[in-house]
Parts: C-alpha cells; structure tokens; sequence
C-alpha cells in the first residue's frame, strides 16, 4: 500500500489568525498545509481526542493558538516538528516534545519591532491619558482638556526589565523622545547594555527610580511574579507599569490591588496570567489600567514574517535539515 500523503497543520482562528500565503509558500514542494481551528485554551480530555482526530497524520504544526500536551503528543506519533507562533513556547510542553522526538521552534525577533511599537504606544497612553479622553469624547460628546491633562516623556526615565530584541529597539525609541533608560537583564553583562544604549541598574534601583517600568522578560521560574507585592512597594506611586511580554511576569491580584490603593499611577498590559484570562479576575476591576488582548505583534508586516520563518523551519524539519531556531536539543530528538 502507498503511504499516506505528508502534511503539516496550522492552527488559526479569526482571533488568532496566521498568514497562509507564507507558510503554504516555504511549503512548496515539501508538503501541503491546511488550517486546524484549535481553540486557545485548555482542553478537556474529549476534546483534546476529537482534536488529535483533526490533527492525526500532521507530520508539523505550526502552533498559534493552542496548547501541546504530554497527552496530546501520544495521540500524535507521527508529529516531528512544532513551530510556535512567536517568542515564547509557554504553550508547548517542551520536555514531553523532546521525549516524543519532536522538535520544537520559535522565531525570536520576528515580532520584535511590532512589540516595541506598541509598548511605547502604551506608554504614551498612560503619559496622556489617550483612552480616557477618547472614550469621554465619544460616550459624552463633550469637549475639554483639563480632566485629561497628562504628562510629557522627555526627561522621565524608562525602566526596562530584559533589554534583548525588543527591549534594544524600545530603548532607541524611548532616547529619541527624550528619555533616560535604565535596564536590568541578569543575561546579559553591563557593557553589553550601555551598548543598547542603556544604563545598566540593579532590579531595586530601577523599580525606584523608573517613572515607566516595561517587562521584555521570559517567563521562567525564576520570573515568575517578577512583579509582586513586595516589588510594587518598591516603585514610586507616580510610576506607571507596562507589560507586553508574558502575563505570569506580573501578580495581577498584587497589581489590582495597588492600582486601587493607589500604589502607583497606573498599568498597560497586552498579557495576562492565564490566556484566555479568568473573567472574574480582579484585574478587570482595576482603575488606572489600560488592557489591550495580546495584540503587540498584530501587524500584517510581523505575521508575515513570523509565518515565513515558522514556516521554512517546518520545511526544513520535514526536508530532514536541521531547523534554524529549534528550543529543544535536535540531538534529542534524533
């Protein structure tokens, strides 16, 4: 008997879309692609099989919305490669994958500029109090400016915790408005961050002396609740904090809680701890705070890119070529 056709899944929702013309283009000549509507959350058992039907065959995935499991996997033993959608692999049981033999990548950078874009767009919505006032005009027809009297960005200091990608290109940004930037990242050396055009600071002095504080950290253990109690006490009250990186950097219920004590000024988050977010989550409460759903790297020009590298990284896996931005150990997977 013939073998089965090779293929390779994307997930996309209209949520969560993800550039075909790409993908379907560095898939030429390796295998055909096609859509698979796996939803953006945890699945219960039931699910997870009726999905693994769906999925069943793919020898790639290239994962936007959606979760890998250690049980998913075992329902798919002809899977050899998962492309995340993006920086970050939270979604993506990356130990199991490596048992299972199958590779995992990312493409870091790809929506680096996007992200920083919309970071510094946060901040200057904090500054100016931009959604307040346009929501007010809109709603009431009312015109005015002194409720929404904001703040200017030049001379005010930008604290940023993680200076890789997007940091670098954030702090270019934040200089040419005028800005001073410090930057914490435990990764990389003090010469190293002047080179990227920042002071370097310890975490502490920064969280004291920053009037914006933006996370373009990893979610790892070790940052996990970066942003606690115990460092919002730290942050002066007229500081502002702005996450487009990983929800679980920040302790919302900490957060919540010190943007209604008036602890500091204000937040802009695009990421919260759990995605999709508890709906009952005190977060939602909070005064001071901007939300916007996980839109940084929402560009026509970044999802084109991220789904051409995704993309030749899954041909390349299935072409027997090693991937060019793998997370796991190839040799692992071997």
């Amino acid at each position: 008997m013939p073998s089965k056709k090779r293929w390779a899944a994307i997930t996309s929702t209209s949520d969560f879309p993800v550039a075909m013309a790409p993908v379907k283009q560095a898939m030429t000549g390796v295998a055909p692609v096609r859509a698979v509507a796996l939803p953006f959350r945890p699945l219960d058992n039931a699910e997870e099989a009726a999905f693994a039907k769906e999925l069943r065959g793919a020898e790639g995935i290239l994962l936007r919305p959606g979760y890998i499991t250690a049980s998913l996997l075992a329902l798919l033993p002809e899977l050899r490669v998962v492309a995340v959608h993006g920086a970050g692999v939270d979604q993506v049981d990356v130990a199991a994958c490596t048992e299972h033999g199958v590779l995992v990548t990312n493409t870091p950078g790809a929506n680096a500029n996007a992200v920083a874009e919309l970071t510094l767009g946060l901040i200057l919505s904090l500054a100016r109090r931009i959604p307040q006032a346009a929501s007010r005009v809109g709603a009431e027809r009312v015109w005015g400016e002194a409720r929404h009297t904001g703040m200017e960005l030049k001379d005010k200091t930008l604290g940023l915790i993680g200076v890789g990608q997007v940091g670098s290109r954030l702090t270019k940004m934040a200089l040419a408005m005028g800005m001073k930037v410090l930057a914490h990242d435990p990764g990389l050396k003090s010469e190293d961050i002047r080179a990227r055009g920042a002071r370097p600071a310890r975490f502490e002095t920064l969280l004291g002396r920053a009037d914006f504080i933006s996370l373009h950290a990893p979610h790892t253990p070790k940052t996990h609740h970066l942003i606690d109690r115990r460092a919002i006490s730290r942050m002066k009250k007229t500081a502002f904090l702005v996450n487009a990186a990983r929800g679980p950097l920040v302790d919302e219920a900490a957060l919540a809680g010190a943007l209604k004590n008036g602890k500091i000024a204000g937040a802009a988050l695009d990421v919260l701890e759990g995605e999709p977010p508890d709906p009952e989550s005190a977060i939602f409460d909070a005064p001071n705070l901007i939300l916007t759903p996980h839109m940084a790297g929402s560009t026509q020009e970044c999802l084109e890119a991220i789904a051409t590298w995704a993309g030749k990284d899954i041909a390349r896996v299935l072409s027997g070529k090693k991937p060019k931005y793998p997370v796991n150990d190839p040799k692992k997977t071997a």
